[in-house]
């Protein structure tokens, strides 16, 4: 979560209730949203509900539009509107990299799954649009002739890195979830459990058996079905 969204929540709870409206909107749920979007919108569940705040999830086709930035998910807290969540960065460019540069990923799920809200052929006019608009920010920041392989050794380095951190802790700071464990639980998660062309970045993260024994608690004390949270969650 950004520094602004931070600090909107810390305001919000500190000077008064935490409404009963609060509101997080995210794209389409289930095989219609992207691996990006959905793990954003995770880690900033699992940050409301490590802080036992609720949050109503709404599902919306143009939530990408609705949002102040254009990103989501965002929330709507009182009169508030907040959105960005700040992502783990090397993950966040191995996702763009694989459903966007990879040409397996995008031509069997990638442009499917963003056009999937739009009529033909709007769906695929907006899909290539999207798919510019990402090659040139990666190429922006020196991924744009990065080959897969060079992509997954860079997140088995970020895997190793966050292994290394956790080390036999239940959470990163120890005892008590912080946002960085919010952070860290969406995006791990999300690639665990999303179907992809090929398994090998879920396999760099399976490689870390403190990591997964991270998600499946993050799972099971907020998730599951005896947890905190009013959205079940499975991870194999």
């Amino acid at each position: 979560m950004s520094l602004v969204a931070e600090a909107l929540v810390s305001q919000v709870a500190a000077t008064e209730p935490w409404p009963e409206d609060a509101t997080l909107y995210q794209q389409l749920k289930g095989e219609q949203i992207l691996l990006s979007d959905n793990a954003s919108s995770l880690a900033v569940q699992a940050f409301l509900q490590m802080c036992e705040l609720p949050i109503k999830v709404v599902c919306r086709a143009n939530a990408e539009y609705m949002s102040p930035s254009g990103k989501v998910p965002f929330i709507h807290v009182g009169n508030q509107v907040v959105s960005e969540l700040g992502p783990i960065v090397q993950f966040v460019k191995a996702k763009l990299y694989l459903q966007w540069c990879d040409e397996a990923t995008v031509g069997e799920i990638t442009h499917s799954r963003y056009g999937f809200p739009y009529p033909w052929p709007l769906n695929h006019i907006l899909a290539y649009q999207k798919q510019w608009e990402i090659k040139r920010k990666m190429k922006a920041i020196g991924w744009g002739n990065k080959t897969l392989d060079q992509v997954l050794e860079d997140v088995d380095q970020c895997c190793q890195a966050l292994s290394q951190r956790l080390g036999t802790q239940p959470y990163f700071f120890n005892k008590q979830p912080t946002e960085l464990d919010a952070l860290v639980f969406g995006h791990l998660f999300t690639i665990l459990t999303t179907q992809l062309t090929n398994d090998e970045l879920r396999e760099k993260v399976k490689n870390y058996s403190n990591l997964l024994n991270f998600c499946r608690r993050i799972e099971q004390n907020y998730f599951g079905e005896n947890g905190k949270g009013h959205m079940a969650l499975r991870l194999a």
